[in-house]
């Protein structure tokens, strides 16, 4: 009895354990991985308890002894952690999304990194999850709108056109306000780009296309935005207009993956000019054509389609990464006959030696870029390019006569289809940039790391004009222009890191280095005319037809002083660095920088330039006394100087050059004393944080002051005639505002989350006149078109922001029809001309293009497989001058029998007055555009049966770019910058025949394997 009761114990008691194990401590296993496939190294817990283990190499894991109703908690750097409910399940996989947003994020700054929350500059990071969506040639348009204190923009709506980046304003006359980009630690230079063109009255100037659109931005990991000097500094006499620091992507630890992913596009014009139709020129027009009617602007735009592929192979071991990627991008223009075609080749390899000691890295981008554009021009006068042609046509005119050839009527009244049939115009650049970095760790704490940069580009720009178009010149025998440019730069750095906590509270982050970079350029340009044959195709193809042949070779030559060649001058720098940074306590961090830079463009008494920075960092919520909902709360200050060098490599030298009669003049007379522009800045700033970072943020105040301004003056007599020569003044130009930044996560569920935000900015730019704005303004902003030549727009002057508009002040029109302008100067007669302030003129300043405050907003949520991100952006507070209205759309210009918009006919203006540059088309600029939505599916690879099988994931998703834009800017659109410089001098805020902006849908899928 005593037997079979304990053998019966014996078997109750294993139904129990396998029951209580059934119920308290089952197992669960799983794969954790990210949209690039797994992730090694998760840390997973249950919830509550110790219990924990950590993904494997392949994001494989085990966790045992779970209870069925537990809470499993998934984190990893850099990711966004997730608490999944267990819910009885044995296998749960999970996805991590990236977490831009963590405190501890690495940012990416000069010869090193760091963490946002360690961060003692003025530094923004704009991730690859953040970047705004859809179509894009290059990586300015992933950030239009998504930084606090960063205008972007673009030159016009053509596909590859260029576009202006103004970090904290503009600081500079002469010298550039680009800011310095850097790519993989390598700085990149932006004349390494397509040459511009120009054509005389066939169709004017053009403007190269955007240096950086050689990246494709599907390589693009982060970009890192430098604001303040503290941050700047390390970049020396390049770094007063920023630094743009781009990272493209490495592979992961793990079994090589793959990704492709595939976008189909088709774009629109989104908004036209409200011309009039032919019948409404008819009723307008006595000299109509009876029963004629075309759409001139219709012929030539057109219904673009964009496609895009992207195929990467990426994976990774404990000792080494790799990355290799191929893209191609054709994008048609909607105007006809314009387009992109872009092909690159990316590379990230990294490999450890001798026990992780030695560390061998490459980056490389290669890249080919096939570029169509046609006659569109920054400055044609009277006889139009093909949108002026086209916005100007009789509506009631055809294009054709009766024998099927095009109706050319004249030189003024150009036909925008013999436009598209009779001019090409074609570039290519081709590009290899990259880098090779070998770093060697002596300690934990102590390495070294030798950098060779390299970026080596040719661009060829051919433009033919069949002798059939009539133009009434020379060109009208046939014409083509050939350009061929070669740049090669190179970059050698050697630089010694170390980084310990050399006592329990104090950590020090110290790097010096040395640099040396050498820049070389070189081309030659071919004008051919006078050509026995009509196809323009064939010029290009058969240079030694043409009649005359005119050779330009252009290279960093120089020339003695009886017109000797003694050979290449390459532009040099050579640079000595150092930054610290000490952080005390995890609470109080100190930063100090200094950098020396030597270069070949200063003048001889001013060879090296010296260029240090400060900043602290507060961590407030660190010090206990904050209420617990505050969860960050820090201070920073800094203070800094950096320098401006993007002048004329040649400006500090004596430039001789050749004559055509034998020997040689001067054209520059050289400066020993010139120097770097100087900008000193000042900023402090708060980054905080409420509810373990649900509301997050940040605000600064800064101030950015330059001197030293450089100036090209033309010399007086006895020097020769047409001789400059360059020169620092003692003026100042000042950017001060206020940056705000806000991101709330309302919801963050496993199944729905929901994040929105944005950032504002407020800037005043101010000319502060102490020599020679004082002395005499600058005039720039040429105006173009029909009686418009040599107009121009803009004045800078003492007191003023730069590129002010300086313009007579429209008040009406008579009874006569005529235009009448305020008397401003009160001294009861009414002058247009230009002439200085104070002087004889009634002109006044009127207008401001820089935007007094620039908004970017954003939104992203998910529920379960869906997820949706939108973006838009805004300016406010400054102006724009419509100088295609000016040019194009007035009495006169319907009485010459040209077509004009709605608002021109009945205004009571005379048709026989000449149109004048004046506030009349001094429009508002003001402007908030939705610039993108997106939505995507996550397809369930366990749906997909056999296929599936080869997925790790699966998203399909549409979108839409310029959906729409709120403005009362009567042109294309306000967000326009057309090249109307004088003498060198920028201008800023006006538009000319602008290319118009497309409207866009986007629908992709995106496939891991």
């Amino acid at each position: 009895m005593n037997m079979k009761n304990k053998q019966l114990k014996r078997i109750i008691f294993s139904i129990l354990l396998l029951w209580g194990g059934l119920i308290y401590g089952q197992t669960v296993t799983g794969v954790v991985s990210d949209v690039s496939g797994p992730l090694p190294g998760v840390n997973i817990i249950v919830k509550g308890t110790t219990n924990g283990t950590q993904t494997d190499f392949d994001g494989n894991y085990t966790l045992e002894d779970v209870d069925p109703n537990a809470i499993i908690i998934y984190s990893y750097v850099g990711y966004k952690t997730q608490e999944v409910a267990v819910d009885g399940r044995s296998t749960i996989d999970v996805t991590l999304a990236e977490d831009a947003a963590k405190l501890d994020e690495v940012i990416v700054i000069g010869y090193g990194s760091t963490t946002r929350k360690d961060a003692t500059g003025a530094v923004d990071v704009v991730s690859a999850d953040d970047f705004n969506k859809g179509v894009t040639t290059s990586p300015d348009q992933l950030l239009q709108g998504r930084s606090a204190g960063v205008q972007v923009t673009t030159s016009s709506g053509e596909p590859g056109a260029g576009a202006t980046i103004r970090i904290r304003g503009s600081s500079s006359v002469r010298s550039g306000n680009d800011p310095l980009y850097v790519i993989d630690g390598v700085p990149f230079n932006n004349d390494t780009n397509s040459p511009g063109t120009n054509t005389g009255n066939i169709a004017g100037e053009s403007s190269a296309k955007n240096p950086l659109n050689f990246i494709n931005s599907n390589d693009i990991e982060s970009i890192s935005i430098l604001k303040d000097a503290s941050a700047t500094a390390i970049y020396g006499s390049r770094a007063a207009n920023g630094v743009v620091i781009i990272t493209t992507k490495s592979g992961k630890r793990g079994d090589g993956k793959i990704n492709y992913s595939f976008t189909a596009t088709t774009s629109a014009v989104t908004r036209e000019y409200d011309l009039l139709n032919a019948s409404q020129y008819a009723s307008a027009n006595s000299g109509a054509n009876a029963g004629g009617s075309v759409d001139a602007f219709d012929e030539i735009s057109r219904n673009a389609l964009t496609t895009e592929h992207n195929l990467s192979y990426s994976g990774g071991s404990e000792s080494g990464k790799y990355r290799v990627s191929l893209g191609l991008l054709n994008q048609e223009g909607v105007i006809e006959n314009t387009g992109l075609d872009k092909y690159t080749f990316n590379t990230n390899i990294s490999q450890k030696f001798f026990d992780n000691k030695l560390e061998i890295s490459a980056a490389l981008t290669a890249s080919q870029i096939e570029s169509e554009a046609t006659a569109l021009s920054e400055s044609i006068g009277a006889e139009g390019d093909l949108m002026t042609s086209a916005l100007k046509w009789n509506p009631t005119q055809s294009f054709f006569n009766g024998d099927g050839t095009f109706v050319q009527p004249s030189d003024n009244q150009r036909n925008p289809l013999a436009f598209l049939e009779y001019f090409d115009d074609n570039s290519e650049t081709t590009k290899l940039f990259g880098n090779v970095k070998a770093t060697l760790r002596f300690t934990d704490y102590l390495k070294y790391q030798f950098t060779y940069g390299f970026d080596k580009t040719s661009t060829y720009r051919g433009i033919a004009v069949s002798r059939l178009f009539n133009t009434n010149t020379v060109l009208g025998r046939g014409y083509a222009n050939t350009t061929n440019n070669r740049f090669t730069n190179q970059l050698f750095t050697n630089t010694l890191s170390f980084n310990k906590d050399v006592t329990e509270d104090l950590n020090i982050d110290a790097v010096i280095g040395h640099s040396y970079e050498e820049y070389r350029g070189s081309g030659e340009s071919l004008t051919l005319r006078d050509f026995d044959f009509d196809d323009q195709a064939f010029y290009l193809q058969n240079i030694f037809a043409a009649g005359t042949v005119e050779r330009n070779d252009r290279a960093s030559l120089s020339y003695d002083p009886v017109g000797r060649l003694v050979g290449f001058v390459p532009i040099s720098l050579q640079s000595f660095f150092a930054r610290g940074i000490f952080n005390y306590q995890s609470k109080y961090i100190f930063t100090a920088t200094v950098r020396a830079d030597g270069s070949s463009r200063f003048g001889e008494n001013n060879k090296y330039g010296y260029f240090p920075s400060f900043a602290l960092a507060w961590k407030i919520h660190e010090e206990g006394f904050l209420p617990e909902s505050i969860s960050e709360l820090k201070f920073r200050a800094g203070w800094g100087q950096t320098g401006n060098q993007q002048f004329n490599a040649e400006a500090a030298r004596e430039v001789f050059v050749p004559q055509d009669g034998g020997g040689v003049t001067r054209l520059n007379i050289g400066n020993p004393d010139l120097k770097w522009e100087t900008t000193t800045q000042l900023n402090f700033g708060f980054d905080f944080g409420f509810n373990d970072g649900k509301l997050s943020g940040s605000i600064d105040y800064f101030r950015k002051n330059t001197n030293d301004l450089l100036f090209r003056l033309p010399v007086s007599q006895p020097g020769p005639v047409g001789s400059f020569s360059w020169a620092n003044f003692d003026d100042e130009i000042i950017n001060s505002g206020i940056e705000i930044g806000l991101n709330y996560k309302a919801i963050s569920e496993e199944d729905f989350s929901l994040e929105f935000g944005g950032n504002i900015s407020f800037l005043n730019n101010e000319i502060n006149g102490k020599e020679a704005f004082t002395q005499f303004g600058t005039s720039t902003g040429s105006a173009a078109g029909q009686g418009l030549s040599g107009e121009n727009l803009q004045l800078l002057y003492d007191g003023q922001p730069l590129y002010a508009f300086y313009l007579p002040v429209f008040t009406g029109f008579d009874s006569s029809g005529a235009a009448t302008y305020a008397d401003t100067n009160g001294d009861g007669v009414v002058d247009t001309n230009f002439d200085q302030p104070g002087g004889q003129s009634d002109r006044a300043f009127v207008g401001d293009p820089n935007p007094d405050m620039n908004i970017g907003l954003y939104l992203r949520a998910s529920y379960k497989n869906w997820d949706m991100s939108i973006n838009g952006y805004g300016a406010y507070g400054h102006e724009v001058y419509n100088n295609t209205a000016n040019a194009l759309f007035n009495a006169s210009a319907l009485n010459r029998g040209e077509n004009v918009i709605t608002s021109v006919v009945n205004n009571g203006e005379d048709p026989g007055s000449s149109p004048i540059i004046s506030t009349r088309f001094l429009e508002s600029g003001d402007f908030f555009r939705l610039s993108n939505a997106s939505i995507g599916y996550t397809i369930d690879t366990e749906k997909l049966g056999k296929v599936g099988e080869y997925l790790s994931s699966a998203r399909l998703f549409l979108t839409g770019q310029n959906l729409f834009i709120i403005t009362p800017y009567s042109g294309f659109d306000p967000e326009v910058n057309t090249n109307k410089s004088v003498s060198g001098v920028p201008s800023f805020g006006i538009e000319y025949s602008g290319y118009p902006r497309a409207r866009s849908f986007s629908f992709g899928v995106n496939l891991n394997f």
